[in-house]
């Protein structure tokens, strides 16, 4: 008979165990987003910093094909997001693009331990999409709080 409270994990999944750097890649859809390639970029280094705020390891950006993606020391968080046009929307939900995005972590030579990362989350696009919003950094940060052992919440 199983019974009592629900245990929570007391170590971090096996894609932390001897991470000595954590590196973030981006990808932002769709290809014909205006700018997509400066926004990416804008967002990727808000990921990183936000990420980097009471890191143990390094953070660093990882560009497509660096060699880090697959370096056995580096944990990589990959920050995927979509921006849905206001035009995309129903007249009820406009108001300035949407940006959809998730987070979660790989580790090349790590066992899979986790199959999902953190809740997907939806903020308006700052204007001109490369300065950071308090909506942005809330949704990152809350992210992060799922994804990153360092920023984790305490079990309630």
């Amino acid at each position: 008979m199983i019974c009592g409270d629900v245990a929570t994990a007391s170590t971090p999944t096996l894609a932390w165990d001897g991470a000595r750097r954590l590196g973030v890649q981006c990808l932002v859809d769709p290809d014909r987003t205006p700018d997509r390639r400066r926004l990416q970029a804008a967002l990727c280094e808000r990921v990183r910093a936000l990420a980097a705020d009471g890191a143990p390891i390094p953070v660093v950006l990882l560009a497509p094909g660096d060699p880090g993606l697959i370096a056995a020391d580096t944990a990589v968080l990959l920050f995927h997001a979509n921006v849905q046009p206001d035009e995309a929307r129903s007249s009820a939900a406009r108001g300035g693009s949407l940006l959809v995005f998730s987070l979660r972590v790989f580790r090349a030579t790590a066992a899979p331990s986790e199959l999902f990362g953190a809740a997907p989350r939806a903020t308006a696009l700052p204007a001109g999409g490369a300065s950071p919003s308090p909506q942005l950094d809330a949704a990152v940060n809350a992210a992060l709080a799922e994804t990153l052992p360092w920023r984790s919440r305490p079990a309630p």
